[in-house]
């Protein structure tokens, strides 16, 4: 992994949205990307929609009903933790 690229592995959150669930918010389009396909492809978990804040260029991914505060928080746990203990990437199934 390139160093401009390695705020990919920063520590990712889960808040609770009073209308929208569970959300994780990503620091740009790249880190939501991969966070996407890690979420899908490795933990079968899907987002309901996305939102892309031009003035800090983060994105956030809202689960509502597709998953609870609950799953969404046990998949960003193990995604922490993976790349706190490998210091890479998680392998994609896909391999993109």
């Amino acid at each position: 992994m390139l160093e401009e690229f390695r705020y990919i592995l920063s520590e990712i959150k889960v808040t609770l949205d009073p209308k929208w669930g569970a959300c994780v918010e990503l620091i740009n389009y790249e880190h939501r990307d991969y966070i996407e396909d890690v979420m899908i492809e490795v933990f079968d978990t899907e987002y309901s929609f996305s939102s892309h804040d031009e003035t800090t260029g983060k994105y956030s991914l809202y689960f509502e009903k597709n998953a609870s505060f609950e799953q969404v928080s046990k998949v960003v746990e193990q995604i922490n933790e993976y790349h706190k203990k490998h210091n890479i990437e998680l392998v994609l199934p896909s391999g993109t």
